[in-house]
């Protein structure tokens, strides 16, 4: 038996199927318009295709006993998203995803280790410390979470005294690396509490198993001395003139000391002449 289209249904198919063409190329077409060559709309494609996470409280209502299931499920979306998104765009959904596979599974390091890395990059300074906090509380053992919390506080906060003490946590924990007390010290340093710094250094150039570390440790030592030792130098020169030096050279001219100590650190060291504060500056 043969089967024999008539002209009219063929007519009609050929029609539908161009039709179809038609719309698929010109949606095609609108998409990449609306992500690359639309300077009207300033919307970012990543809106596009954004995830639409349910609250931590209903996904615990309905996950009907499969939490880490679910956790594994917004996790793998939250990947997808942020790796198949404009790498200059906005993830606005980032602190949710983060927020919401950490309550489904409590003791998932990656997770926050991952949001620690990537949330402050994006813009998310306070939630990432956020979920440090939680982290901090769900997974007490870890020397991860403080140590990449103590980053975020140093290199989007400015905040050393913060970050010194994650790190003074993460350094207490089993398993830490040995630089983490080394960037205890470091930390509060870079907080002007420099008798702490000099007291950890020394603490732990005397107990630390690393070579680089006990020797960083001992020059930040040397370098702390000499810092102590301007110290108190302008306080001389400010008892006998009455004023705080405009340089470190006028404590030579002064006969208060006989020449400027070289720091053994990369440091410069300059005097801040309304204040005599000793202040020290990265060659």
């Amino acid at each position: 038996m043969n089967f024999k289209l008539s002209d009219s249904t063929l007519r009609l198919t050929v029609a539908f199927l161009a039709a179809a063409t038609l719309a698929y190329v010109a949606q095609l077409h609108y998409d990449l318009w609306r992500r690359w060559g639309s300077p009207k709309l300033n919307v970012s494609y990543n809106e596009f295709i954004e995830p639409q996470p349910i609250s931590a409280e209903s996904a615990k209502l309905v996950n009907f006993g499969a939490r880490e299931a679910l956790a594994d499920w917004y996790w793998l979306s939250l990947i997808q998203y942020y790796g198949g998104g404009e790498p200059y765009g906005r993830y606005r959904k980032l602190p949710e995803l983060f927020n919401l596979v950490t309550e489904l599974s409590p003791k998932f390091l990656q997770a926050y280790q991952t949001g620690l890395i990537i949330l402050p990059g994006e813009g998310f300074v306070d939630e990432a410390i956020a979920l440090g906090e939680k982290g901090k509380k769900n997974l007490a053992e870890s020397w991860e979470i403080p140590y990449y919390t103590g980053l975020a506080y140093h290199i989007y906060k400015k905040d050393y005294i913060a970050a010194a003490k994650e790190f003074e946590l993460a350094a207490a924990k089993e398993d830490a690396p040995p630089i983490a007390r080394y960037f205890v010290g470091i930390y509060y340093n870079l907080g002007n509490q420099r008798q702490l710094a000099y007291e950890i250094f020394r603490t732990v150039a005397a107990t630390t198993d690393s070579d680089f570390i006990r020797e960083r440790s001992q020059k930040y030592i040397q370098h702390l001395e000499i810092v102590f030792y301007l110290e108190d130098a302008v306080a001389k020169y400010k008892e006998q003139f009455a004023r705080a030096p405009e340089s470190l050279e006028q404590l030579v001219q002064a006969n208060i000391i006989n020449e400027i100590p070289a720091s053994p650190l990369a440091i410069t060291l300059t005097i801040d002449p309304n204040t005599g504060e000793v202040k020290e500056t990265k060659s």
